[in-house]
Formats: structure tokens, C-alpha cells, sequence
């Protein structure tokens, strides 16, 4: 499996991935193009948010998004890791944790990796869990703007 960089020519391919993921069970937001296209700009554009996507044997069988910052928690690099998606055909291959292997072979200076898990999400909670993910006490808040 490699993790292949968004280009220029993805936005539809990354849109249609996205909607799926973001009707499925594992997450709690809807799926809205003016968004894809904000994420895929700034992907493209800027140095501090990634997309790829997961290949395997020439097939794309998911995605990734993460964006990168100074955590004043940690003292230093914080990766979020955004959105992982794994198409239902090649769950249960071992590609989640291939991808968030490479990820953070990616990233060597990174201090924390994060993510979010909807609560009904047990698979990625065990895959989580086994490459030494732990929960926060925090619960989360947000003002959108």
C-alpha cells in the first residue's frame, strides 16, 4: 500500500471518497462540495494540511487528511489526523494501520499524533487503540464561524 499525494486533477475523486465517508456511520457531519473544494485548495496550496490517498495494487481504496501545527500541550508538533477512510471492500487488510505506519514514518518530528473516533466507530477505536492511541479526558467544543 502506498499513500499517493493529492494533485492538481483529484478535487472529484476526493469529493466523491469524502461523501461516502462522511455518510457512513463514522462520522456526524454531511458531506458539502464547497467544503471539499476549501480543504482540496488549501491542501494544494499550503504546506500545513495533507491528502492522499490510499492505493493498493493501482486501486484507490481510501483516504487521508491531516493538518499539522505547534501544540502547546506537547511543546511541539501535533498531527491531527483529519479524516481516514477505508473502503468496505479492502477493510480488515491491515491498510488503516499500513497508512498511519507510513504516516508517521512521514512525520518523524511530529510529538503527537490525534485523532477523533465517533463513539459507534469500534473498529477504528481497535486499530486506534492497538498502535497506542489513548483517550483524552477532554470532551471537545466548537463556534463555528
Amino acid at each position: 500500500m502506498e499513500l499517493k499525494a493529492f494533485t492538481d486533477s483529484d478535487l472529484t475523486l476526493y469529493a466523491e471518497l469524502a461523501t461516502k465517508f462522511l455518510t457512513s456511520p463514522a462520522c456526524l457531519g454531511e458531506p458539502d462540495y464547497e467544503l471539499f473544494k476549501r480543504n482540496f485548495s488549501h491542501i494544494i496550496k499550503e504546506n500545513d494540511c495533507f491528502g492522499w490517498f490510499l492505493v493498493e495494487e493501482g486501486n484507490v481504496c481510501g483516504y487521508l487528511l491531516c493538518s499539522i501545527m505547534f501544540s502547546t500541550e506537547v511543546g511541539g508538533l501535533q498531527l491531527w489526523v483529519e479524516e481516514l477512510s477505508v473502503d468496505d471492500a479492502y477493510r480488515g487488510k491491515g491498510l488503516g494501520t499500513e497508512a498511519l505506519s507510513i504516516l508517521m514514518d512521514k512525520f518523524p518530528d511530529v510529538i503527537r499524533f490525534r485523532l477523533e473516533v465517533t463513539p459507534s466507530n469500534r473498529g477504528a477505536k481497535k486499530l486506534y487503540e492497538r498502535l497506542g492511541f489513548e483517550f483524552l479526558g477532554y470532551e471537545q467544543m466548537i463556534l463555528d464561524r
